[in-house]
């Protein structure tokens, strides 16, 4: 038989909830969840998503550009739904890439004159709940073709039904199956060798993919100071 030639496998949420259910025994083999079931297992998957975001992943890295505003201190990020940013280019009008320093909150309100022009040389980020923005330093007295190019790790897309794709890769699929099913398994109050043996290989299997999803190389950027 010849193979399909295709390599896009993708589940659902419901799918993915369907999964995590049986492999806790709570929904039996070819049995549909109810929707009340369904409904809170979707709540738990969207929940843990969120929590992962806070480890690093080579796939959830983006780029953008973003063309900043003469004499305005900062952009808003929000549309580019960020988590963290990463890394920071000025880019020129002769489109060369300045790499930009990062400043924590204190850095960057400590700079005396804020409203300085000149190259850009620095830059924070400010994630708030409700809007993202980026900080730099210093402006840019009028802007012709100037932009920042901005490294960042963009949010876990909400599962807002049960009838979404994940917004993970395939080889993520297995492992959130199974920790969606390890954290089902309180819900539902399992317990015993067979639940243990699914907490245990959950933990495994996320150690696993952290690790597989982290960058190969690591570049040291000599150390900046702003004058």
């Amino acid at each position: 038989m010849a193979t399909s030639g295709s390599s896009d496998y993708s589940l659902t949420a419901r799918q993915v909830v369907e999964y995590a259910l049986r492999k806790i025994n709570v929904t039996a083999n070819g049995n549909t969840p109810s929707s009340e079931v369904a409904d809170d297992a979707l709540i738990e998957l969207n929940v843990m998503l969120k929590e992962w975001m806070k480890y690093d992943s080579i796939w959830r890295k983006t780029q953008t550009s973003l063309t900043p505003t003469a004499n305005t201190a900062s952009i808003s990020m929000s549309s580019a739904n960020p988590y963290r940013v990463i890394d920071v280019r000025y880019r020129n009008t002769s489109s060369i890439d300045l790499p930009m320093k990062e400043l924590s909150y204190e850095e960057y309100y400590d700079i005396p004159e804020k409203t300085s022009t000149g190259t850009p040389t620095s830059w924070m980020f400010d994630p708030q709940r409700a809007s993202s923005t980026l900080y730099f330093w210093q402006l840019l007295s009028s802007v012709t073709t100037e932009t920042l190019r901005v490294t960042y790790q963009r949010r876990y897309e909400d599962v807002d039904d049960l009838a979404n794709d994940l917004d993970v890769p395939q080889e993520h699929l297995a492992v959130v199956g199974y920790n969606l099913a390890s954290r089902l398994a309180d819900r539902y109050g399992k317990s015993g060798p067979h639940v243990d043996r699914i907490v245990a290989r959950a933990e495994k299997m996320l150690d696993e993919i952290l690790d597989a999803d982290r960058p190969e190389v690591i570049r040291f950027v000599p150390e900046s100071r702003y004058g």
